[in-house]
């Protein structure tokens, strides 16, 4: 081995060690590409398989949706992965050459989809597994309740809403559904929990809907991932609209809960954002 190889292992061993970045294996490019994924396993899986597709790195077969930065085969542009809480992605962009971010963190980030150098596709794996769902408790998927809320959110209306509001970085993804129940007797009030955005914008979408035909949409905002489940199983809500049913699942073995996701409504695009770079291409240089 030659003094120049020796120095080059050197400096990939160094590079790990950096900025608490993984780095998998060193490429044959001579710069190196910071690009900023959410640390959570979840997340960070589908924003590898997004740099995949985009053929900045190649993981290991079989790795999917439980890929981390260890599953890294190949990684021909020596990128470094900044490892980050997902809800803080957007604030490194300036730091970094790019990021991947999450659909409503980049919604709440104000980041133009548009601008994005690549998104998930609604037929991707990723949004087969992680639809939004709204969930109700076990027993009430076939009240009346819950039957006239899925319509309203199955609507034509909503769909229009979803595709004209958020601009690819949320899809819907249910079959359309027009006919809601008429509401009867005294308690015709459905309240559903939900984070601001885009549940509750798109819960809002459907009041009229509801409305016609006598009911009554309460929407009550939440700022966590914990108090939606907590306020459905006490029975303060009657649905909730947050979460995908990946997550709902772990909330329920977690807590020996018994919360059932009854139709996913929309999907959630992760999407590689550009900060230092210019361009797609520009992370192949």
């Amino acid at each position: 081995m030659n003094l120049k190889n020796v120095v080059r292992i050197a400096a990939c061993a160094a590079a790990t060690g950096v900025l608490a970045v993984a780095l998998a294996g060193c490429g044959s490019s001579s710069s190196q590409h910071q690009i900023a994924v959410p640390s959570d396993a979840t997340n960070e899986a589908r924003a590898l398989l997004l740099l995949q597709d985009e053929g900045l790195l190649t993981l290991n077969d079989g790795a999917g949706l439980t890929a981390t930065t260890n599953d890294i085969k190949e990684n021909p542009y020596n990128i470094q992965f900044v490892e980050t809480e997902a809800a803080s992605v957007p604030r490194t962009l300036s730091d970094v050459d790019a990021a991947v971010i999450n659909g409503n963190y980049a919604l709440g980030a104000g980041l133009d989809p548009s601008t994005a150098f690549a998104a998930e596709g609604a037929d991707s794996q990723a949004a087969q597994e992680y639809g939004n769902v709204v969930a109700v408790r076990s027993g009430d998927e076939k009240s009346t309740k819950t039957e006239a809320l899925l319509a309203a959110l199955q609507s034509q209306k909503v769909s229009d809403f979803i595709t004209s509001t958020y601009s690819g970085t949320v899809v819907p993804v249910f079959t359309v559904v027009d006919d809601i129940p008429q509401a009867t007797g005294d308690d015709t009030t459905i309240k559903v929990g939900a984070s601001p955005t885009p549940h509750a914008e798109i819960l809002n979408a459907a009041k009229d809907l509801l409305a016609a035909k006598g009911w009554t949409l309460e929407v009550v905002e939440f700022t966590d991932y914990v108090q939606p489940n907590v306020a459905l199983s006490d029975g303060s809500l009657d649905a909730n609209y947050f979460q995908h049913q990946p997550y709902l699942d772990n909330y329920n073995e977690e807590n020996g809960t018994d919360l059932v996701g009854v139709a996913k409504i929309h999907f959630e695009a992760m999407a590689l954002y550009g900060g230092k770079a210019a361009s797609l291409d520009d992370l192949k240089k």
